[in-house]
Formats: C-alpha cells, structure tokens, sequence
C-alpha cells in the first residue's frame, strides 16, 4: 500500500511539472506617451514623469509593473519605438500604453494606435513614415488607456491654476484656451463645459468662456477675441490653458501674427487691459502622475 502511495505521489508530482503545469507570470510594461515637442524645455517635465510615477508605484507597495518607460510621439527622443524596444529587451509580455492627451483627438485614436501596430490604413502609415516616425513590430500585447478627460484630475488641476490668480470672484471671468480637435469638437467641447462648471462652482466666478487655440497665430485669430470679450464684461480676466508643458502666458507674451508687411504681437492686444494669464502648464502637478499609477493599476488587476 505505501509502494503504491509512493508511486501515485511521484506521478502526481510529475503531472504538475510537465509543461502543462508550469506556471510562468507574465512580465508587464507601462508605456507613458506624450506627443512630444521640438523645444526640449518643454519635454522635461514630461520625461521627469517616469521617475515620479516608479516612486509612487513603489510607495503603495504593489508595483506590478517590471518596466516603466516615458515615450514622445515626435521630435525628439526617447521615441515610442525606443521605449517600446527598451520593453521588448527587458522581456515584457504585456504593456499598457497610457496617452498625455487631453481628450480623444486624431493622435491618440488614429497616430498613437498606428505607430504601435495597432491601426492599419495604409495613407496613415504612409503619412507617419514620411513624418520620420517608425511604426511598431512586437509580439507584445498592447493595451491603450485612456486620454485625460477620464476621471476628475483635469478639473483639479485647473480649479487650483484658476485658484491661484483669483482675487475677488464676483466680478471675474475665466478663460479656458485648449488645443481641440475639429473632429471631435463636440467631446472637447462638453470636456472645457464641464471644467468651466466645475472651476465656476468651486471659487464663485460666474463667468466662463473657452476657444481652441494652437500654440502660435492661432493664438492671437482664435483665443485673443475670447479673451477681449471676456475683459470687457468682467473687471478681472483670468485665463489658463489644458497644456501639457506651455503656459499660456508663454502664449501671450510670444504669439505673432503675420499680415502682409504687418506683424501684430498678442502681448499689444492685451496692453492696458486687467488680464491675468496663469504661469503654469498643465505639468509638473503630482496629481497627473496618480492618476497615470490609478490606470495602470486598474488595468493590470484586470489582467490578472
């Protein structure tokens, strides 16, 4: 009877290690992209992200991710191409891919996926390889995450930029100036509405206004008749910006605009009027760098 205990336990024992049986835990990445810009000033906050977000992983005592990594879109380096090859070495079998956009945008639904392999038009390619930018060939499985708009830190960020310059909110009004996207104008606009509400609810201002402004001329053609108007129904205009890394006041004080032999400076437009216009971008703020560990940590639970 024992022989035959002894024979079934060695059997057993012997199913378990077959291949069927082994147990090998798969290896996770976390991918941090940002669009990136050619004024490598404006890329260090976003490359600071990386080293804020380990600590905070490590800090909560259950950091499942082996790989950590920041990656730019475009203009300067480390590429997504780089991160992603840096995660392949270091033997990731699964990445979460989390996008530094602010809402849904033809970057991170259409550029973003085709650069990781994960969208195929063949004049989108085209057009990323005329661009300089290398699309991806892994075996990895990649998981994208969400743009910022999810969740309620965008409206944190800005309440306390708005906060800061704001003195008497009865007789205020606050200007909200973010990138956009015509394509989807209609989610970016509900996103500057319902920071507006919530700025508006949280200091006391009763008056908001928003444009969709692109760093340069668009500038001066879009957000400065926003701004007027604002300054002339308010006695304080208040104006900050869903940036990443510019401010706006870098905006005001920088915008030019071209007409024929004319050049008119955003900074003249502005001259004598009681505007204020934040400092202070988007980043650093720790409370973005939570918010990227909080995804990262809901998406790998549900991978387990």
């Amino acid at each position: 009877m024992k022989k035959l205990t002894l024979i079934l336990l060695l059997l057993i024992t012997f199913e378990m290690l077959s291949p069927k049986f082994v147990y090998t835990q798969e290896e996770l990445g976390l991918i941090i992209i940002a669009h990136g810009s050619p004024m490598a000033q404006w890329n260090i906050p976003v490359l600071e992200l990386e080293e804020e977000v380990k600590r905070i992983m490590s800090e909560r005592n259950n950091n499942p991710f082996n790989e950590i990594r920041v990656a730019l879109m475009e203009f300067n380096e480390p590429s997504i191409n780089t991160a992603i090859k840096d995660l392949e070495n270091a033997g990731v079998d699964k990445v979460y891919a989390i996008t530094l956009f602010i809402a849904p945008s033809g970057h991170s639904l259409y550029d973003i996926p085709t650069i990781l392999g994960l969208y195929s038009d063949k004049e989108m390619i085209e057009r990323i390889k005329e661009e300089g930018t290398t699309t991806i060939d892994t075996k990895m499985k990649i998981t994208i995450g969400p743009s910022l708009n999810v969740g309620e830190v965008l409206k944190e960020v800005m309440l306390d930029r708005v906060g800061k310059l704001s003195t008497t909110p009865d007789s205020e009004g606050v200007v909200l100036l973010a990138h956009g996207d015509a394509r989807f104008e209609p989610i970016w606009g509900s996103v500057c509405r319902e920071i507006g509400s919530y700025i508006c609810a949280g200091t006391g201002i009763n008056y908001f206004d928003y444009a969709f402004v692109e760093i340069g001329q668009s500038f001066i053609l879009e957000g400065a008749p926003v701004i007027l108007k604002t300054a002339d129904k308010c006695k304080k205009t208040i104006v900050v910006g869903l940036y990443l890394a510019m401010s706006v006041e870098d905006m005001a004080q920088n915008s030019i605009l071209d007409v024929g032999e004319m050049k008119i400076e955003s900074k003249e437009i502005f001259a004598g009027k009681k505007i204020h216009f934040s400092k202070q971008s988007i980043l650093p703020d720790k409370r973005i760098s939570e918010w990227i560990v909080d995804r990262a940590l809901e998406w790998a639970e549900r991978m387990k």
